[in-house]
């Protein structure tokens, strides 16, 4: 109830706030622009409007917030509150940057002779109407930057916040860097083209515009990085999951668009020695676009692919290490794959339309479609090897690496994903080949494409069918050894379960590890009997929660010389709470926890995740896929311009 409280009060204070800010800019604009005390009456009702209904509002609302926050240790650290005042600076510096770049863009278009309304952003805009914007966000934003440092100082409990400031710290990184990637295309598009004529004419401005984003990206970017990695000193920024999802879409952004890029440049080159006439002011052009933005992305892959590398050497947990680098590596297998089998389908389709001689002109049809051919192989065949035969020679392993590597859910996906395809690639060609054949038997008379139609359906479905038999066969091979792995590990952990005679918790404990973790060897002992001395050898003990809270004195003695493992099962009890399970699943969890220590693995009971911390990365995922959207956009429209 004090979460939606809080949710409802921070939500209006930021809304109300942006209502405020705007109203002021766009009075003082009105003003500045008519050089004037008395702007136009419509212009200034709205204005006024806006700041006669938004100030109260956010008054109101940010009162109660500040108040609650001074007398409530918990309202002072909640998520919600660190929510709004890093999204509050978020609101106000965004603008700043935005006018500050929208007024360097004009001022270098201006000193080259261009018209300003050929600027890149605020063409149409004037310098005061930018420091207005300029100054009222940077005052609110000082603002808020007091209010989080001295928030800062008098927390105790910084996890929340911390969380929400990592994230805050990120998009700046994110910011900057698409700003500064942006520039750099600019600036090589324009050294493609190489214009004769002097700066100030027509297409210059490109060359400007990419400058000004360079000069105001590239600085945010770099300060606000070196922000990131200062902060790993800190307890509270390491091991943190949202560095690695940044870390994991720069580098896979900067692989995609790279090899999207040198795909393109060498189908142009393939056509070129295929007999092409390619004039090289067309050949520059051509190329301009995915060089430009292959090379800036090419750098993001290398910087942050090797810093993806040291992240995840530095992880101190074999598992986890392994599982964070299996990750990477098959979705890049993934790519490869792809690219492997539309090169390998473009080249059996020219072969097959070579050989029956379907019409297709050698300049018009198959010379485009044997470099595109070439081309994806070229750059989706090495990616794939390169990335599947360390993980299938890693899976083929022996001992306890090669296990994990096998029973990976990253892996299952992986194999699982291709297969599904296969079946349905699959599925369809074979519907549209029997198709054919049916046509063509009713009519009597088949078309004149008959042969190509059908021969090029087949060679899908053969490479359907070889590519779904590949792996089907790696996933019964990884099947088959986990199987027999797991036996033999399962048959060494023994388990003894403890109760109190004719108590009956032994029973649904049992009957949900026999079904969880089938093979393992499990006793029941009554704590009213002796306890065997071979009892010592056992690798995990489960002991409800009333036995583990007041044993008896032969269990308190033997738990004291008991070097296992142990796992407690919560009961029914009225005067006690367990936040970490209740009893209707507690026989499951601790099935789950002893497979987790039968198979080797670090224990990781299930916890609880703040609702709103969830909500946080949510919006960081959802800004990081708009990022990685963006960038692939601005890949695509400027590769496939001109």
């Amino acid at each position: 109830m004090r979460s939606i409280r809080r949710l409802y009060f921070y939500l209006v204070a930021l809304i109300s706030l942006e209502v405020v800010i705007w109203g002021l800019i766009n009075l003082l604009r009105t003003i500045s622009a008519r050089n004037s005390l008395f702007p136009g009456v419509d212009t200034l009702a709205q204005a006024l409007a806006l700041i006669l209904v938004g100030v109260p509002i956010f008054i109101l609302h940010w009162l109660w917030a500040q108040r609650a926050a001074a007398g409530d240790e918990e309202e002072r650290t909640a998520t919600l509150r660190a929510l709004f005042l890093y999204s509050a600076l978020l609101a106000t510096l965004i603008p700043l940057v935005q006018n500050v770049l929208a007024f360097l863009d004009r001022l270098l278009i201006s000193s080259a002779g261009l018209e300003p309304s050929r600027a890149m952003l605020g063409g149409s805009q004037s310098w005061q109407d930018n420091l207005i914007a300029i100054v009222l966000n940077g005052i609110a934003a000082a603002y808020f930057f007091t209010v989080l440092r001295v928030n800062w100082q008098s927390l105790k409990e910084r996890e929340n916040f911390g969380g929400v400031r990592r994230l805050y710290r990120y998009l700046w990184v994110l910011y900057g860097l698409l700003m500064t990637v942006s520039g750099v295309h600019e600036v090589l598009s324009f050294l493609f083209y190489a214009p004769s004529a002097l700066i100030g004419e027509t297409g210059r401005e490109v060359l400007i515009n990419g400058i000004s984003l360079i000069i105001v990206g590239a600085p945010i970017w770099v300060s606000m990085w070196m922000v990131c990695q200062k902060a790993l000193d800190e307890p509270i920024e390491q091991g943190s999951m949202l560095r690695f999802g940044v870390l994991y879409l720069l580098a896979l952004a900067g692989v995609i668009t790279v090899l999207t890029s040198v795909g393109i440049v060498l189908d142009i080159v393939l056509r070129l020695a295929l007999g092409e006439s390619i004039a090289l002011q067309d050949f520059l052009r051509q190329i301009s676009n995915p060089v430009s933005i292959g090379v800036p992305l090419a750098g993001i892959w290398a910087y942050y692919g090797a810093w993806l590398g040291k992240d995840i050497a530095s992880v101190s947990d074999a598992v986890r290490r392994g599982g964070l680098k299996r990750f990477y590596f098959y979705i890049l297998s993934l790519i490869g794959l792809v690219a492997t089998f539309i090169g390998l389908s473009l080249l059996l389709s020219f072969v097959i339309d070579t050989l029956i001689g379907s019409g297709a002109i050698w300049g018009e049809s198959l010379r485009p479609r044997l470099a595109g051919a070439i081309a994806a192989l070229l750059t989706g065949l090495p990616l794939w090897l390169l990335t599947w035969r360390p993980m299938q020679a890693e899976a083929l392993a022996s001992g306890e690496a090669g296990d994990h590597a096998r029973r990976s859910l990253v892996r299952k996906l992986y194999l699982y994903l291709i297969i599904f395809a296969a079946v349905i690639g699959g599925m369809v060609s074979g519907v549209y080949l029997v198709y054919q054949l049916l046509n063509a038997l009713l009519k009597g008379s088949p078309p004149d494409d008959f042969i190509s139609t059908l021969l090029n359906t087949l060679q899908l479905l053969v490479l359907f069918i070889a590519f779904l038999l590949y792996h089907l066969s790696a996933l019964r091979r990884d099947g088959g050894q986990a199987a027999d792995s797991l036996v033999v590990r399962h048959r060494r952990f023994t388990v003894l379960v403890f109760e109190n005679e004719g108590s009956g918790f032994a029973a649904p404990v049992h009957m949900a590890i026999q079904r969880t973790v089938p093979g393992v060897p499990l006793a029941v002992q009554a704590v009213e009997q002796s306890i065997p001395a071979e009892a010592t050898s056992v690798q995990a003990i489960v002991l409800s929660s009333a036995l583990a809270l007041d044993p008896p004195e032969a269990l308190h003695l033997w738990l004291k010389g008991y070097a296992g493992h142990k796992v407690i099962v919560p009961v029914e009890d009225k005067s006690w709470f367990w936040p970490g399970g209740t009893p209707r699943n507690a026989a499951l969890l601790a099935a789950q926890i002893i497979r987790q220590l039968a198979d080797e693995q670090e224990v990781r009971p299930p916890a609880g995740t703040a609702a709103w911390q969830v909500v946080a990365y949510i919006f960081a995922v959802l800004f990081a896929l708009q990022v990685a959207l963006l960038l692939f956009g601005i890949a695509m429209s400027v590769i496939l311009q001109g």
